[in-house]
């Protein structure tokens, strides 16, 4: 171990044993301490005579010591340390006197014995001014107090003296634990692998743009600089600012060390204490700093907490290579207080190199995919390179623990490469399990054509945008909007759940009471936190009765007016720039702001079904396990009652509840009582003209089937 063990400081460590046992046979002749057994434990009679009369009995003294002059004689890890710092002999002495201590445990004792107290086995400033030769008290008093060197710079700790006993001459010190570890050559590794799957300057996770770039900013970091700028990646989860931190650290040959304020956060240290060892080590072993988690400073509305001002601009990070991971919208500037800044924002893989990532990673796990599956996987999932690699592994487990040999297939990869981007929205959006298919779609047959290009659409927009090219003429976003027009009921969620089972992606159903917020700017907020996580989990976004937040802007008359065409205005570019695929449901397509209209790719029209669709629907809605009497009227139903499905469904869900009550099969009589309950809700009157003959079953005393 480099610098480890005593090797390098015998030589040292004698001289101060020479100087200890001298300080040890001065004690015992002054004070007559030859023979005492308890010393540091009690205070003896003799010992008290001695120091009232100072008596000093005659006795042969050991010749007089030089400093001990360390500076060249405990091996290259010192010889940095004391060049790093620009320690002088005195400043070298005194941590040679904390460091001996990691050393050796007897210097605990002996201390503890020359400080006449056997809690103290650390040196003290007094016991340091009677140890270190060639400098008076006032020397080692300036080198040991907050202002020196030793202490400004963080190589030693303070330990206060005890409140018995508060005199600093009866303070000790420490030696700092990143200097001791740098001694003993247990510190920070001389380099850090990079994480697995990380790839050096691959093109297939950086592309060719930041890469060049990249490649650039590593010689203005060789450059001799008095203050480096610091290296701020913009970018969100999954872009490759890991993997370009690793790959700048093997450029510029330097170790990488890693400074995460969300892992500090999590193990309950302060920012500053956080950075603070990391300041004496970066000075002993020069390293790339990466620092990221910022969003573990700031506070619930985004703010940076005031202990994080300008955390990085500190004289000790001068000479030390930085590199920020920072988000989009994130207070890092506030963070690099007056630093320089050298901006580069890295966009998360496109088709293009998740395809290249999917390909690649199969390969390499020995799975055949044909080509089409592997373009569909990358088309459908926004994965980084760890997440292409958790998917892929995550399948082989799922695939040996069902026994079989064979490797997991393209349907398997995608329902692990979908575990792998779930994100969770909390309270704004709820996610929609897919229960149906395309039978279950009681539509007109324009509508279904219609939803089936929209499937298409979804699935094969990387051929459009990415191999036709089309990409590099859009402006903002890539991604699919369309809007479901139609009545409550008639089928606009269960037709984007039927398209997200299709697609294998998940659906949320955003919560409008919960987006939108009467303080100002929290909507803003509410909405980022939408695409973000929609973005990131791979997930269609469901915003039902969207006229509510996506409506016509009104004409300003108060500041209410102006708030909320500001939301739909943020709104609106939010929608533009969102990659990803939105469905917007409204029950009337003319409240939709044009602005909006504009930007939806698809409009499907749901309209209130007819009597064969009703019938249908009628029918459908029973299960096959369902006890179903015989008596059901299903064509008069669909021809008396004009209902959407989903007035459809609470019928037939309500019947079913009066006929489990009772032990029987569901026939027209629960039928008719439950259509009696939903017209009342819709605050109709049941009359003879809607229900004929089977009006006398809506009596009170016709409400159930005798036993």
């Amino acid at each position: 171990m480099d610098g480890g063990g005593r090797t390098h400081y015998e030589s040292a460590l004698a001289a101060l044993d020479r100087r200890i046992e001298r300080e040890i046979l001065r004690l015992r002749a002054r004070h007559e301490l030859s023979l005492d057994e308890f010393r540091g434990l009690y205070v003896s009679d003799e010992q008290v005579d001695a120091l009232v009369a100072a008596r000093v009995p005659d006795f042969e003294m050991p010749p007089p010591e030089p400093a001990l002059a360390i500076a060249d004689s405990l091996g290259p890890r010192w010889s940095r340390l004391a060049a790093a710092f620009a320690l002088t002999p005195l400043e070298q002495d005194l941590l040679l006197l904390a460091f001996a201590t990691e050393l050796d445990l007897k210097y605990e004792t002996l201390y503890a014995y020359l400080n006449n107290d056997v809690a103290r086995k650390w040196p003290t400033l007094e016991l340091a001014r009677r140890l270190v030769g060639g400098a008076d008290a006032a020397e080692c008093a300036r080198a040991l107090a907050p202002a020196g060197k030793l202490r400004s710079e963080r190589l030693i700790e303070p330990i206060e003296p005890p409140a018995a006993r508060p005199s600093r001459l009866n303070e000790g010190f420490a030696l700092a634990p990143p200097v001791a570890g740098f001694l003993l050559g247990i510190g920070p590794p001389a380099a850090t692998a990079p994480c697995e799957g990380d790839a050096a300057h691959d093109d297939a996770v950086i592309a060719a743009e930041p890469l060049a770039k990249l490649r650039g900013l590593a010689a203005i970091f060789r450059t001799p600089r008095h203050v480096p700028a610091v290296l701020v990646l913009l970018g969100e989860r999954g872009c490759g600012r890991r993997t370009a931190v690793h790959a700048l650290s093997r450029e510029l040959g330097l170790a990488l060390r890693d400074l995460d304020f969300a892992q500090a956060r999590r193990s309950g240290l302060a920012p500053a204490a956080a950075l603070e060892p990391m300041l004496v080590e970066l000075r002993l072993m020069p390293a790339l700093l990466c620092v990221r988690g910022l969003e573990a400073l700031c506070d619930r509305e985004g703010h940076l907490q005031a202990e994080a001002q300008a955390l990085l601009d500190v004289p000790a990070l001068d000479a030390t290579p930085i590199v920020l991971l920072a988000q989009p919208g994130s207070p890092w500037r506030e963070v690099l207080g007056r630093r320089r800044a050298l901006q580069l924002e890295l966009a998360p893989p496109d088709y293009a190199q998740r395809h290249a990532l999917w390909t690649r990673a199969l390969g390499a796990a020995g799975i055949e995919l044909p080509q089409e599956h592997c373009a569909e996987l990358a088309s459908r999932f926004r994965l980084n390179h760890s997440g292409i690699h958790a998917a892929i592994a995550t399948a082989l487990d799922w695939s040996a623990a069902g026994g079989r040999g064979n490797m997991p297939g393209a349907d398997l990869l995608a329902a692990c490469a979908r575990a792998q981007s779930e994100e969770r929205l909390g309270t704004l959006a709820s996610k929609v399990a897919p229960q149906h298919g395309w039978n279950d779609l009681v539509l007109p047959a324009t509508a279904l054509t219609r939803l089936r290009e929209l499937c298409a659409a979804i699935r094969m927009r990387h051929v459009v945008y990415a191999h036709w090219g089309f990409a590099e003429r859009i402006a903002r976003g890539t991604g699919v909007k369309a809007l479901f027009a139609g009545p409550s009921g008639t089928g606009k969620t269960m037709a984007a759940s039927v398209i997200a089972r299709e697609l294998g992606l998940d659906l949320y159903k955003v919560d409008l009471s919960g987006l939108v917020s009467k303080y100002i700017g929290e909507t803003e907020k509410n909405l980022d936190r939408v695409f973000a996580a929609a973005r990131n989990g791979n997930a269609i976004l469901f915003f039902d009765e969207a006229d509510a937040i996506f409506g016509r802007r009104s004409e300003v008359k108060d500041a209410h007016d102006r708030y909320a065409n500001i939301e739909v205005a943020y709104l609106l570019q939010k929608l533009e720039d969102h990659d990803g695929v939105v469905v917007l449901a409204s029950n009337l397509k003319r409240n939709i702001d044009e602005a909006f209209a504009r930007r939806l790719h698809y409009v499907v029209d749901f309209p209130t079904p007819d009597a064969p669709q009703r019938e249908a629907l009628w029918r459908g809605m029973f299960p096959a396990r369902a006890p179903r009497a015989d008596d059901i009227d299903f064509p008069f139903l669909a021809r008396q009652f004009e209902l959407a499905g989903g007035d459809i469904r609470n019928v037939v869900l309500d019947a079913a509840f009066l006929a489990a009550q009772y032990g029987g099969a569901i026939g027209m009589r629960e039928i008719v009582q439950a259509l009696a309950r939903q017209m009342a809700k819709q605050g109709k009157a049941p009359t003879l003209a809607d229900f004929q003959l089977y009006h006398p079953w809506l009596r009170a005393d016709a409400a159930h089937r005798p036993p």
